[in-house]
């Protein structure tokens, strides 16, 4: 039900890409301190998967991903970040009527009055909650690869600086007679621009109308946006932010600079999504994406960079 994230914590690119590029981070990046426990989640990650976290730092897994959920549990009992689905209106009824302790921690809340315990038990099985839900149960807190890549989101949200958006950044794009593009036309590169802390990547989407391979078939496409960002020294970028601005252009805010001596940036497409017409295993009607590998290649004016 989407719920046990409300504070958007998801990553604008999947988690374990994310990971990745910050073990090759370009030089001159402005990573945000974390607190203790997701220090050490961190320092894991810099050898291990995300999803091995559970197994290598279980107990601090339980602790960052259960405190999470609870502060998502708080915030849905307000019903401002409700999500239209039966658990979730249950769980702010509770909370508006319920009786002792209403105005201390939540916690103890939960302790105290069994019919608001029961609906956040609800509400959590509902939306995915896990850990939470056997806390309220009384039983052991086991982590699992889920919840190690759950963490690892909270460490690299917590990480990431916030995208540079504001004016006052350059050009970098060296100029050329047609726009960058991929073989087959779909993307165009239209601009790169650096700022004080990173770069702007512009890129239009023309995706086809639809996509036929084998038993799948995509109409409506949509583009996902560039889900790598690399240059030819083998550093790597952040992709903080993507920006659709309604004209077919992508925006993607990027950390940190180009590297001094970059003389290219490598931008590797994320893939497509749309309406699912035909898969073997799925009804049709629903949604589904797809990856298809296509990487640009611009050159940058390195003058501009000094």
């Amino acid at each position: 039900m989407g719920s046990t994230d409300p504070g958007g914590t998801r990553p604008a690119v999947p988690v374990a890409d994310m990971v990745r590029a910050l073990r090759r981070l370009a030089p001159g990046a402005a990573l945000r301190p974390v607190s203790p426990q997701l220090a050490v989640l961190a320092s894991a990650l810099r050898h291990h998967s995300p999803a091995e976290l559970a197994l290598r730092c279980p107990s601090t897994v339980v602790q960052v991903v259960l405190a999470a959920q609870v502060r998502a549990l708080d915030r849905a009992m307000t019903g401002w970040f409700g999500s239209g689905v039966p658990e979730a209106a249950r769980l702010v009824r509770a909370a508006r009527f319920s009786g002792r302790c209403r105005t201390g921690a939540l916690p103890a809340r939960l302790r105290a009055e069994p019919g608001l315990r029961a609906a956040a038990l609800d509400w959590a099985e509902a939306g995915g909650g896990r850990l939470l839900a056997d806390e309220l149960r009384g039983v052991p807190l086991v982590p699992d690869g889920e919840d190690g890549r759950r963490a690892a989101e909270l460490v690299v949200a917590a990480l990431l600086p916030r995208a540079e958006v504001g004016a006052g950044d350059r050009e970098v794009l060296v100029p050329r007679i047609t726009a960058v593009r991929d073989g087959t036309g779909f993307l165009e590169v239209r601009s790169v621009r650096v700022g004080e802390r990173g770069f702007r990547v512009d890129v239009r989407a023309d995706p086809p109308v639809d996509f036929v391979r084998e038993s799948l078939a995509l109409r409506a496409l949509w583009w996902n946006g560039l889900g790598r960002v690399t240059d030819d020294l083998g550093h790597e970028y952040l992709v903080l932010r993507k920006d659709p601005d309604g004209t077919g252009i992508v925006r993607h805010w990027c950390h940190p600079r180009p590297a001094p001596g970059a003389r290219v940036l490598r931008l590797e497409s994320a893939g497509y999504r749309g309406e699912l017409l035909r898969l073997d295993t799925a009804a049709p009607g629903t949604s589904a994406e797809v990856l298809v590998k296509r990487e640009l290649t611009v050159r940058l004016g390195c003058e501009r960079l000094e």
